[in-house]
């Protein structure tokens, strides 16, 4: 019996003798080697991509940041390097070229795309960041007027880095309040991909400041000795150079169809599309009327939809929007026992002018035939046995019914 008991034993200390010889193994495997891990100094960490394109040329434009020691204490640099090619991927190629660095699109979150890339399918040029295995495909996408290199070179006033200045813009706060529609990679693609090949990204603008700093400074007494003079002199000098650097928007929105730019939405249309397709979080909206003007406070925004098809092929879409909101400002003093009080009027002038909003988005996607709505979606959905027949009408077709009612959040 004792005999049968060690035989039975003798296995299991060897497993675990085999278990231990392995993981001592891979020990020594994982501090003594580094796998071929790209050396940092060799790698460009790639912050943002510019795409611009002339003729049959793509010119790619990567804004790289630049590692600094920590015994320097500064903020980490950025450079702008241009690399051109018949594809994206040479153009990178080209990039490695002349730097001798790897580019890594690991930490990417911004592409821009220039205003000639979008005259032709995007996707041209995105599908090397769709093929990338360690490209996000959560990165922001955004277009431009104009090329997207100046963009990139742009020194911004908020930060020393351009691109994320941008997506500061591009933020998820941004979208909650309306003021911005954010597009990514994967979004962008789905609604590429659909029935309706329709899609839309915010257009990205460089804007001056509204103060010039130049102007508020006050000039030195004339009895100041020279070193006085110097002094305001190189103060002005550098107030100018801060004036000189932009800050950015995005509240207009390009749409696509078929990945190519066809138009735009306003900074007005942006948000009242915003209102029917997102969930908005403490956005402001300001009503003017004749002699006083009134900022509304949106707490919350419930949205319905319906959608139905008539026998001669004509669609109808019905948005019901009911807009819960307080009182942010109002350019008339009030009394302090109608303080927190919407004024008289303004929650039903506010319905009035954002259903006309609405229907203004959605008119000037019909006009450029961009299902920004998702008729066609809804059409497949509800009535799949004559999708076929109506898909390629339903957009121009169809009709807009739209109801809204601003109720007051006291």
């Amino acid at each position: 019996m004792k005999l049968l008991r060690s035989v039975k034993k003798h296995p299991f200390k060897s497993a675990t003798r085999y278990y231990l010889l392995i993981v001592l193994t891979l020990a020594f495997l994982f501090f003594s080697g580094d796998f071929g891990l790209i050396d940092v100094q060799k790698t460009a960490i790639v912050m943002a991509v510019g795409i611009d394109k002339t003729e049959n040329e793509f010119s790619v434009t990567s804004q790289i940041a630049i590692p600094q020691s920590s015994k320097q204490g500064k903020s980490t640099q950025t450079v702008q390097i241009e690399g051109k090619g018949k594809t994206v991927a040479d153009a990178f190629s080209v990039i490695n070229a002349k730097t001798g660095w790897y580019p890594k699109l690991v930490f990417c979150r911004l592409i821009i795309l220039g205003e000639d890339t979008a005259k032709e399918d995007v996707f041209q040029a995105l599908d090397f960041f769709l093929l990338d295995e360690y490209m996000s495909d959560n990165c922001l996408l955004a277009t431009c007027d104009g090329k997207a290199k100046e963009l990139l070179n742009a020194s911004a006033l908020i930060d020393p880095s351009g691109s994320i200045a941008m997506q500061k813009v591009l933020s998820p706060h941004a979208e909650r309040v309306g003021e911005v529609l954010t597009a990514t990679l994967r979004e962008f693609a789905i609604s590429y991909n659909g029935a309706a090949k329709a899609g839309y990204m915010p257009i990205l603008k460089k804007e001056q400041q509204q103060e010039k700093a130049k102007q508020q400074t006050s000039k030195p007494a004339a009895s100041g000795g020279a070193e006085q003079g110097s002094s305001a002199q190189s103060g002005g000098s550098g107030e100018e150079k801060t004036e000189d650097k932009p800050v950015f928007s995005a509240g207009e929105t390009a749409l696509f169809v078929g990945g190519v730019r066809v138009g735009k939405l306003n900074r007005q249309e942006t948000f009242a599309f915003s209102a029917v397709q997102n969930e908005l979080k403490l956005a402001s909206y300001s009503v003017e009327r004749e002699r006083d003007a009134c900022t509304l406070s949106i707490k919350n925004n419930l949205r319905k939809k319906s959608f139905s098809v008539a026998k001669d092929g004509k669609a109808t879409l019905t948005i019901t929007l009911t807009v819960t909101a307080g009182i942010l400002d109002y350019n008339t003093p009030t009394q302090p026992a109608d303080a927190g009080d919407v004024p008289e009027g303004v929650l039903p002038l506010a319905a009035q002018m954002l259903a006309g909003q609405v229907q203004t988005a959605f008119q000037k996607c019909q006009k450029f035939g961009c299902d920004l709505f998702e008729l066609t979606s809804l059409l497949q959905k509800r009535e799949h046995k004559r999708f076929e027949a109506l898909q390629d009408e339903i957009v121009k077709n169809a009709s807009l019914a739209i109801h809204v009612t601003f109720q007051n959040v006291r």
